[in-house]
């Protein structure tokens, strides 16, 4: 399986004037659309335009605002928002105000590569994320620019290296083991709620590992479970019919067996010891 093409969509004005204004920056190196609009499947004519910005450096909110082109009264952009300053993961976002909204996340182009260095390694992290159920690896910087489509400046398409695709893989898959017999002690237990959870978690964690493992980038978001190939048809069928009052060891067994899964694996990737990632 590859990497599907990204897609150069036609730019809105307001959208061509906010990439035009930030591609003036002398420390910007690429400004790239990217989510559905890059893949050429929004989910409406109203899906907000994602845009990536890899800077040599964040710049200053006054300075982005004189970047910015003049905007109707009342459609004055968001502060800047830095999250996870100083982590792999920090990422800088505001959001100009107009219809649809225009969503701009800023990108250390140091940590991009560092990202590079790491998955050449076949080493990655996994950051806790509330919008994924299992967390983001941290492969996703490699992934975004693979999946965006440049408008500005370039900073390439990575390749998923070999050493990534079958480490990320194998614990992928552990970790979803692991979830599977954590699903099944909760259910010992009479808590079927956290039993739930453990399975979707496991769900997630089986799309990665198929996903990844087959050397293709993903976009990692609430889409996740409904990229091709991302889980069996039978597990899906199983997750569909499956509710809380419904669960029972039994379940839990058929949806393993759907995922072609072990739960006693999960006490080998356990004691591994390497929970956060690998490195």
């Amino acid at each position: 399986m590859t990497t599907p093409a990204s897609h150069v969509p036609a730019l809105p004005p307001v959208v061509r004037q906010v990439v035009d204004g930030l591609a003036g920056s002398p420390v910007v190196r690429s400004v790239r659309i990217a989510g559905s609009r890059a893949r050429g499947r929004p989910t409406s004519p109203d899906s907000d335009w994602d845009i990536l910005v890899y800077v040599e450096e964040v710049p200053s909110e006054a300075e982005l605002r004189r970047l910015l082109p003049a905007l109707p009264s009342g459609s004055e952009p968001v502060e800047l928002v830095t999250a996870n300053l100083g982590h792999p993961f920090q990422e800088s976002e505001f959001s100009v105000p107009v219809s649809p909204r225009i969503d701009v996340c800023l990108r250390p182009l140091a940590n991009l590569e560092a990202e590079r260095e790491r998955a050449d390694r076949g080493a990655f992290l996994v950051h806790s994320y509330p919008k994924i159920h299992s967390g983001v690896p941290s492969y996703i910087l490699l992934s975004e620019a693979a999946l965006s489509v440049s408008v500005h400046g370039e900073v390439g398409r990575p390749p998923c290296p070999v050493a990534l695709r079958d480490s990320a893989a194998a614990w992928w898959r552990g970790r979803a083991a692991c979830c599977l017999l954590l699903a099944t002690d909760h259910v010992r237990a009479g808590e079927t709620i956290g039993a739930l959870g453990h399975v979707l978690a496991a769900a997630t964690s089986l799309a990665h590992a198929r996903l990844i493992g087959r050397g293709y980038w993903y976009p990692i978001t609430k889409r996740l479970l409904d990229e091709p190939g991302a889980l069996p048809d039978g597990a899906r069928r199983g997750l569909e019919d499956l509710s809380a009052g419904l669960m029972t060891t039994a379940s839990v067994d058929r949806i393993a067996g759907d995922m072609a899964l072990d739960p006693e694996d999960g006490l080998e990737w356990l004691a591994q010891g390497r929970h956060m990632g690998v490195e």
